[in-house]
């Protein structure tokens, strides 16, 4: 799915969650200007706006509203430290499901994300990872990052936030995955769709 397209019914989300309904989107522009004469209001919207209260962050190059610019998986004890796979651009994510890595089964594993939001506010953002084995899904995690303003300086999310994901072992663990990631957000506007691959095997290579 490309950047930016809504997602339908069974793309991302549970049939059997509760539906609720997500509230009006807002404007930057539009919260900068409420009530402009009230101090207490103007310094709250400041800590929530950041530098968006000054200073629109709108390339006029890339219409996106998230840009994901890398995902990470940081294992402990890998030789070789942190896998990266830079995602800034088309090319970038359609080559990262060509470029598998390898997971030591029972190896202490977790994910870094870098993000930028620029444009307007996006409210409600999601990650959504989905495992297969064989074609057969395996595992699925979703995780709330949050609501942010633009801002030039990236965010980072980090999952698990604490502790660390372990992976799995054994003979029948051991073998090859593929894995299929969204950014979404509460409109259920996919900002990116991306595909990995990786093996569980004894060691690192």
């Amino acid at each position: 799915m490309e950047d930016g397209k809504r997602a339908t019914s069974g793309d991302s989300d549970d049939e059997h969650a509760p539906e609720y309904k997500v509230s009006k989107a807002v404007t930057v522009e539009h919260l900068a200007t409420l009530d402009s004469n009230d101090e207490s209001l103007r310094k709250y919207k400041e800590s929530l706006l950041g530098q968006a209260m000054t200073e629109k962050f709108a390339p006029a190059d890339d219409p996106r509203r998230v840009v994901i610019t890398e995902f990470r998986i940081i294992c402990e004890g890998r030789p070789g430290g942190d896998i990266a796979y830079p995602l800034a651009d088309k090319a970038a994510v359609d080559a990262m499901k060509e470029t598998p890595f390898v997971l030591k089964e029972g190896c202490n594993y977790k994910f870094a994300v870098l993000f930028r939001v620029q444009h307007e506010i996006v409210s409600g953002l999601k990650y959504v990872m989905t495992v297969t084995r064989k074609g057969i899904p395996v595992a699925k995690d979703s995780l709330m990052i949050g609501s942010y303003a633009p801002q030039r300086e990236p965010h980072r999310m980090l999952y698990p936030r604490n502790g660390w994901e372990e992976a799995p072992s054994g003979m029948l663990s051991r073998g090859s995955y593929k894995g299929k990631g969204q950014f979404i957000d509460d409109d259920k506007v996919v900002h990116l769709e991306f595909h990995i691959a990786f093996e569980i095997k004894k060691d690192w290579s």
